[in-house]
């Protein structure tokens, strides 16, 4: 099953593609998915499936969102440059698990 930081992860994907009134088919055709039940099962909390770093990364980009601001609290952001992209690190090694 997926973390509760997974879920978190995943949650502001959701929430950025409702907002932009983005379907489950659209994600699926931006990541090369064969179908748009994938996307549904990774929002899911029942299913383990989730996106992949390098799917984060192209719905960052599509959805014109930080990558970063994924993994990072809005006052974690605010920390100096060092910190903030060693705690970064930690955290994305956290999600991909």
């Amino acid at each position: 099953m997926k973390t509760d930081f997974q879920l978190r992860v995943i949650n502001i994907i959701r929430e950025l593609r409702q907002g932009q009134n983005a379907s489950q088919a659209y994600v699926a055709e931006l990541l090369d998915l064969r179908s748009s039940g994938l996307v549904g099962n990774i929002e899911s909390p029942r299913f383990p499936h989730k996106y992949t770093l390098k799917q984060l990364s192209v719905l960052c980009e599509a959805f014109q969102y930080p990558f970063e601001n994924l993994f990072l609290a809005e006052k974690e952001t605010l920390l100096p440059y060092k910190e903030r992209i060693k705690l970064l690190i930690n955290k994305i090694i956290d999600y991909d698990g």
